[in-house]
């Protein structure tokens, strides 16, 4: 018993640290000055993971301009903004499955830390992956 349970925490420790070298390195300049934690967090784990993830993100959000019937192709670049900013602060699912995206790809010890402060954390992905999103309207197109 005492094996299984040594040789899963293993496991866990080997996934974790192999998901942590696949995220992209972000220039150290983020984490400069004096930054509270949650910005701290934001900037040295969430944003590496959002920007490991854009791929993923971009195709989400073209299934769902599909699946609303949308020719985002067809809109101008203000009508375009304004769909993406609507998904957003409008669709709860979408933003659940947006933060899942996201929360599936922390560690353990990662993910501790984000229940700390929960719902500022779940506001601050939104923020960032619609920001995103807003940058990268060309290749949602």
């Amino acid at each position: 018993m005492v094996f299984i349970l040594k040789t899963e925490c293993w496991a866990l420790f080997t996934i974790a640290k192999t998901v942590e070298k696949h995220r992209p390195k972000l220039p150290p300049s983020i984490s400069d000055g004096e930054l509270k934690e949650e910005e701290l967090f934001q900037n040295m784990v969430l944003r590496p993971v959002i920007k490991m993830q854009h791929e993923l993100l971009i195709l989400r959000l073209k299934d769902y301009f599909v699946s609303k019937k949308v020719l985002f192709n067809s809109l101008d670049q203000i009508k375009k903004e304004k769909w993406i900013r609507n998904a957003f602060q409008k669709d709860a699912l979408l933003k659940k499955e947006i933060q899942g995206f996201i929360l599936g790809q922390l560690s353990a010890k990662e993910f501790k830390e984000y229940l700390k402060n929960q719902k500022s954390m779940n506001k601050r992905i939104v923020q960032m992956v619609q920001n995103r999103m807003l940058d990268s309207i060309i290749e949602l197109s």
